[in-house]
């Protein structure tokens, strides 16, 4: 459903030579103005994760933490055994499977083999604060529908010009996103982020809750957040032991 209201606003916006359905008079909001950003340099919450990929079941616990633009760090667990950590910076990935003995170090290649789309740093870091993409071009066109707000790119480029979306952001009251909906028009691979439950912490509204639709690969998953901190500093430490085998790809 999701989709089809995306081509549709998509569809309109091509077809149509107004953009804006609002008299000349009134004021409109830029996107600098209407989108959330981060105004913190830690964040840190608890995840625990319901997925169902292709009818299979699973729930797992995660801990992230974030040092904007630094570092991110994700310790998956289940009923308190830790079964892989991550830790991501802007130019590398460093994984560890405790359970399969075995650990990946190196570019973000590893990310987009396991999710299929083209994540960076930036990416990831937007996408678990609940804000727009920082490294991309701002063609996204303002369209108001049905009362909802919604900014559409039928294709947003990055910076370096090597990632190519089609991306739909529902903006809410008070300027949140409600809800991030991305094709990768290389892959047409599709991925759909819904946030929900915003509450204020620290004069901040952050959503408790997300969910996450992956189409293409038949992957649904829901996030239930707690204990989100902001400005106290996590761990963020990772070791490689000695015997675990390198994750190579061909």
């Amino acid at each position: 459903m999701k989709k089809i209201i995306q081509y549709i606003i998509l569809s309109a916006l091509t077809m149509s030579p107004l953009l804006l359905k609002a008299q000349d008079t009134t004021f409109i909001p830029t996107k600098e103005e209407v989108f959330p950003k981060i105004t913190y340099e830690w964040i840190s919450y608890q995840m625990k994760i319901s997925m169902e990929k292709e009818e299979e079941k699973l729930s797992f616990q995660c801990f992230f933490v974030n040092r904007i633009d630094s570092l991110i760090y994700l310790n998956l667990n289940r009923s308190g055994i830790e079964l892989a950590r991550v830790v991501l910076t802007p130019d590398s990935v460093i994984y560890v499977n405790k359970l399969e003995h075995e650990y990946f170090a190196g570019g973000y290649t590893f990310l987009r083999r396991v999710f299929g789309l083209p994540l960076d740093f930036d990416m990831v870091q937007s996408l678990l604060n609940g804000v727009d993409f920082k490294d991309f071009d701002d063609s996204l066109h303002r369209v108001e529908e049905d009362g909802r707000l919604y900014y559409v790119a039928p294709q947003r480029t990055n910076h370096q010009g090597t990632v190519s979306l089609m991306q739909t952001i529902e903006i809410g009251e008070g300027g949140i996103i409600l809800d991030n909906d991305i094709t990768d028009l290389k892959s047409m691979r599709d991925f759909d982020i819904e946030y929900e439950d915003y509450t204020v912490i620290d004069s901040i509204p952050f959503f408790t809750k997300f969910e996450v639709e992956m189409e293409t690969d038949e992957v649904e998953m829901e996030v239930l957040l707690k204990n989100i901190r902001f400005n106290m500093p996590g761990p963020t430490a990772i070791r490689i032991p000695e015997n675990f085998k390198e994750i190579e790809f061909k």
